[in-house]
């Protein structure tokens, strides 16, 4: 060997040895500068701990192991918020948007096993921080993929009651921007595409509800939900011994719903959520309610002016609803077990369902009531008219009356005989009061009165009744007899009891009045 060759090769090992060395220190300062900020500059209320580090300055990777994150609410010792994972990895950090741009960016985020807890009835609000964010924090930060592999998260209150929860989440989203500087035109964090899923979700929607999810599914603008249910907490019995005024007892269990292409974003400074089509399949909503307990007499807004009143923009320009079944009882009496009153094969269309375009939403609704007799019913409104105008039309064709009458005795202590053809109404109003007309077509018919025991009938009531009744509407040219609806509206009854006063208006004027449409 030359003394050329061997100097050649002490400097190749010097220089080796130096690029192990700047490795080396490099790592240990990147250590220490992790730690360092970590530990003791993060704020009092926010503590870090984690069992490892390992980084790898080459490849520009990060990863921190059996890390747990502490938010204190300020000035005391309790937990806002709690949050542990078993590693959390960084990779292919942009060493040239640092250097040169001052940004921070990766390739890659991965939180493996996550777990947060958050107490959502502790306050951590400060007054707000004004001054300029410097540094990397001062622009966008930019990573290319996010994802979380099987996580939880709970939100509980003071007395560790769960009020949100869900297991097994999976969230996978690409070309993540987050926003470090404070904004309220936009969203903090952006993205392009997307899958999340989701099992056993749970939410406590107050005092008497909760709702329950078995698996949620996210495809970039495309979400599914599996097994949906909202119920309430307590047997009917239980509800009302819990509840001083009138509150329904609800059972919604929906097998599937399909949302496609949702967005949101700022709208004029507000926040909006629009979504192209909803599908609903199956839902089944059994409601039931306990007339013996006193009634609530507070405001019931019309559905315009609940949309009106929400705090951010709604769009949804189409809802089907598929098969779906409702089932209603109301208890009347102590004694007497109430009947159900059902509508199956419920196929209905909800259009424009919005609050800020001067655009009708119209609601489309066809069904079998009991099981038996083809039922219509339609209305729409616009949100933005103040009066809260709509409108409402429908029709029955061959009511099976022998189907109804368990309802009828039990609820109205009556029961009716007849052939009962075609019925059609047409109502149109406001919040406080409504008009209209109806027609129906109707052969023999006649109803019973029963005693209050409903062992026999009320000879004197009955005969009463049936004297005003029309026998038939064969003696109009039509075959119709035509009835007026005129109702002033009860605000502290809901809309659909302001649509069936309506209709009831309307047959008892048909079937005791003139029976003549008014030209």
């Amino acid at each position: 060997m030359t003394t050329k060759q061997s100097t050649i090769i002490k400097i190749s090992i010097a220089a080796i040895a130096l690029c192990l060395l700047t490795l080396l220190g490099t790592y240990l300062y990147a250590k220490h500068k992790i730690n360092q900020h970590l530990q003791y500059n993060l704020p009092k209320h926010l503590k870090v701990s984690y069992s490892g580090i390992n980084i790898n300055i080459l490849l520009g990777n990060i990863t921190l192991h059996d890390i747990v994150f502490i938010q204190l609410v300020k000035g005391s010792n309790k937990t806002k918020t709690f949050a542990k994972a078993k590693q959390i990895a960084l990779k292919d950090i942009g060493y040239t948007n640092l250097l040169l741009h001052n940004q921070f960016s990766a390739d890659k985020l991965t939180i493996n096993s996550p777990q947060l807890t958050q107490n959502t009835f502790l306050d951590t609000i400060t007054a707000r921080n004004t001054t300029p964010k410097k540094g990397v924090f001062a622009k966008p930060i930019s990573i290319s993929e996010f994802k979380t592999t099987n996580g939880e998260i709970a939100f509980i209150t003071n007395k560790k009651d769960t009020v949100a929860s869900a297991e097994h989440i999976f969230v996978n989203l690409k070309d993540v921007i987050i926003k470090t500087k404070s904004c309220t035109n936009s969203l903090p964090i952006t993205y392009k595409n997307s899958t999340v899923s989701a099992q056993q979700l749970k939410a406590n929607l107050g005092d008497f509800e909760t709702l329950k999810i078995n698996k949620l599914d996210v495809n970039n603008y495309t979400l599914n939900i599996k097994n949906l249910q909202l119920k309430t907490k307590y047997s009917k019995e239980e509800l009302s011994k819990k509840i001083r005024t009138e509150r329904d007892y609800l059972h919604l269990n929906i097998p599937n719903v399909n949302i496609k292409n949702y967005n949101y974003a700022f709208k004029n400074k507000q926040f909006t959520f629009a979504v192209e089509n909803i599908t609903i399949h199956k839902p089944n909503l059994e409601v039931y309610r306990d007339k013996l307990i006193a009634d609530d007499f507070s405001y019931k807004p019309m559905y315009s002016k609940m949309l009106r009143g929400m705090p951010f923009y709604l769009n949804i320009k189409n809802i089907a609803i598929n098969k779906g079944k409702i089932t209603y009882q109301e208890k009347i009496e102590q004694h007497i077990k109430p009947e159900k009153l059902t509508f199956k094969d419920l196929n209905a269309t909800i259009a424009n369902l919005q609050n800020y375009e001067d655009k009708s939403t119209v609601v489309h609704t066809n069904s079998l009531l009991m099981g038996k007799t083809p039922l219509e019913l339609n209305w729409s409104f616009n949100t933005l008219i103040k009066t809260d105008f709509f409108k409402a039309w429908g029709n029955f064709k061959n009511l099976d009356i022998p189907s109804i009458n368990p309802f009828l005795n039990t609820n109205l202590r009556a029961t009716a005989e007849g052939d009962m053809q075609q019925m059609y109404f047409t109502v149109s109003g406001t919040k406080q009061k409504s008009a209209g007309d109806l027609k129906i077509k109707y052969n023999n018919f006649k109803f019973k009165v029963l005693k209050k025991d409903r062992l026999g009938v009320n000879k004197l009531l009955t005969k009463l009744g049936n004297l005003l009744i029309k026998k038939d509407s064969k003696q109009n040219p039509s075959n119709f007899r035509y009835g007026e609806i005129e109702v002033e509206r009860n605000p502290s009854k809901s809309f659909f009891n302001y649509l069936w006063i309506n209709v009831e208006n309307g047959l008892l004027d048909a079937l005791t009045g003139k029976g003549v449409k008014e030209e």
